[in-house]
């Protein structure tokens, strides 16, 4: 087992560990060795890069991961949270929510530009249909329509991950409301599932997958559900009984491979699913820390 993961697991059972204990497990991990090897100066691989390295424990003081922070909060910043540009009209809801939310898990939620960031989604981000949103400086329809009558499932979804992630590492109250509203969202959807008919509400959302990428799948979910204490909720069963059912005598693997610049995948070779079975089974065996939202 990579030690990383082996430091993870510690951590999501609750284990007591000082940054001493962390950082030589780190040092000695085959995965961090891959996430900190390279470095290429392009606004995806930088999100994807720092998502990644969010999902591992202490990663934030390591020397890598600082670098891609202070370049994320130096050059992807604007009023309203992140851009990949760093300008207020390339602003993008879903990657926004991603970079605050991963900011958040690295340490970094009083930062202003993730302040900014939880702001807008508190703000500006729907959370039902029938919203419309109107600002100046942003073109929301120039990458095919954030916000219609029927708002974007990914950015929804990516926005209560957001706003749970500042949320509990800020006790923020303010944007409880708002991640209501939004949990009440996707529990309508079953988490998974169109409204309207009796099929997955995006192409990639049934994707057993790890980590995060722009397409949101049932991993994401789910991982959130069991933090948010949602389990109990008689509309998350439909995605539980989805990933009891797929699950393999050993547990789960990888069925989609995201393809982005500086996007890693953190389980390697066909039959290796040690990071996707833990995320799985540690949400499903409620052994996840929940909160009381």
């Amino acid at each position: 087992m990579d030690t990383a993961l082996a430091l993870r697991i510690k951590t999501d059972h609750g284990l007591a560990m000082s940054t001493n204990d962390a950082l030589p497990m780190l040092a000695k991990s085959e995965l961090v060795k891959r996430l900190t090897s390279d470095l290429d100066d392009t606004p995806l691989f930088y999100v994807w890069r720092i998502i990644a390295l969010s999902e591992i424990p202490f990663a934030q003081h390591l020397d890598y991961t600082r670098k891609l922070i202070d370049k994320v909060l130096q050059s992807f910043s604007t009023p309203f949270g992140f851009s990949l540009s760093g300008k207020e009209k390339d602003f993008l809801p879903c990657y926004n929510a991603m970079l605050v939310a991963a900011m958040c898990r690295l340490g970094q939620a009083q930062a202003e530009p993730v302040v900014n960031g939880i702001e807008w989604i508190n703000t500006h981000q729907p959370m039902e249909r029938g919203s419309e949103v109107s600002l100046p400086a942003v073109t929301f329809d120039r990458y095919g329509g954030c916000f219609k009558n029927t708002p974007c499932y990914i950015g929804v979804a990516k926005s209560a991950f957001a706003l749970f992630e500042y949320w509990t590492s800020t006790g923020a109250t303010h944007v409880e409301p708002k991640l209501t509203q939004g949990i009440e969202y996707l529990l309508e959807h079953q988490l998974v599932k169109r409204k309207s008919e009796d099929a997955p509400i995006t192409r990639h959302i049934m994707d057993i997958s790890f980590p995060e990428s722009y397409h949101l799948n049932i991993v994401e979910l789910i991982k959130f559900a069991a933090r948010a204490n949602l389990l109990k909720d008689p509309r998350t069963q439909y995605a539980v009984s989805y990933l009891q059912q797929v699950k393999k005598a050993n547990g789960w693997r990888m069925d989609f491979r995201y393809k982005a610049n500086g996007y890693t995948t953190f389980d390697l070779g066909r039959n290796n699913g040690d990071w996707i079975t833990h995320i799985i089974s540690n949400a499903l065996n409620g052994l996840a820390p929940v909160s009381d939202s």
